[in-house]
């Protein structure tokens, strides 16, 4: 059994009882859905995949929200497929067969019957641990899950600078995966949008006036949106190489539209999006949010 620390406190509160005022603050902010959420164990489970943000609670946690209450709406899912990039550096694709996340309320274990299986239908992705070690983008969305559903397992999957054909196969190794194990799993693909500014040595629109840069931001993930929105993976890759975009998920987003459309999604829908100047004002680094869903 291999238990994996957490590594990204300080993007959340690391005391259980701050964490769990913090969520309730992103449910409530002026920038979330202003409403707690309540499991609906009677829910249509018609969300198959979804996007949520992983930056600090601080700035994405409000968008992360909308994203939450939506799936304690749509139901109870057994277990979340979570797909990320490897902020790391991390090469090609990797999971955990087993083990336990150790996270501030508590374990979150691995669901190793579905790993198992999605690695038989997809041998591209390896069962190599220490991939997710130091990785933030998927752990970040675990407090959230873990305030709806406390018996829930997880299978995390970290992916590096992926092409098309290492995104399809992940994408329905994952899909297969779900079908033969009759699995009532949701997927998560983790990403935030543009990151903009000095800080990241992007700035085609220039730095100033702000309102010109911020429209820029919002116009180039509006692009990437209308990809999400109509399920075009193959799009959405295609638009963020030739552009030289700076969305970092841009692969485990991809991999889940082509996993959602094998499992019967017929479209997607934001609900919500915003930047982190919207929200705190920042404007010396400037990246996008994006909560979505695709459903059948």
């Amino acid at each position: 059994m291999r238990d994996r620390s957490p590594a990204a406190i300080g993007f959340y509160p690391g005391n259980k009882q701050a964490l769990m005022e913090m969520i309730k603050e992103c449910y409530l902010s002026e920038f979330g859905p202003k409403s707690l959420p309540k499991v609906n164990p009677k829910g249509a489970r018609k969300i198959i995949a979804c996007v949520s943000p992983h930056a600090g609670y601080y700035y994405s946690g409000p968008v992360a929200a909308y994203l939450y209450r939506a799936i304690a709406d749509d139901g109870k899912p057994d277990s979340f497929v979570l797909i990320g990039p490897s902020h790391m550096g991390y090469p090609g694709a990797s999971t955990m067969v087993e083990g336990n996340w150790i996270m501030p309320e508590g374990r979150v274990p691995v669901d190793t019957a579905l790993a198992k299986a999605i690695i038989s239908n997809a041998a591209i992705i390896l069962d190599e641990a220490s991939a997710h070690r130091d990785e933030h983008s998927l752990e970040v969305q675990l407090p959230f899950l873990q305030e709806l559903y406390k018996d829930l397992k997880i299978v995390p999957i970290a992916l590096g600078m992926s092409d098309w054909e290492t995104c399809e196969e992940v994408g329905r190794g994952v899909a297969e995966a779900i079908k033969g194990e009759n699995a009532n799993a949701v997927i998560i693909a983790s990403t935030d949008l543009t990151h903009y500014g000095m800080m990241y040595g992007y700035a085609p629109a220039g730095t100033k006036p702000i309102e010109k840069v911020v429209k820029w931001v919002h116009d180039t993930d509006g692009e990437i949106i209308s990809k999400i929105e109509t399920l075009d993976a193959q799009g959405l890759l295609k638009l963020v190489r030739t552009k030289d975009l700076t969305m970092c998920g841009a692969a485990p987003v991809t991999s889940a539209i082509v996993a959602a459309k094998e499992l019967g999604a017929t479209k997607g829908m934001k609900l919500q999006y915003a930047t982190s100047y919207d929200i705190r004002g920042s404007s010396d680094a400037i990246v996008g949010y994006l909560s979505a869903i695709m459903i059948k």
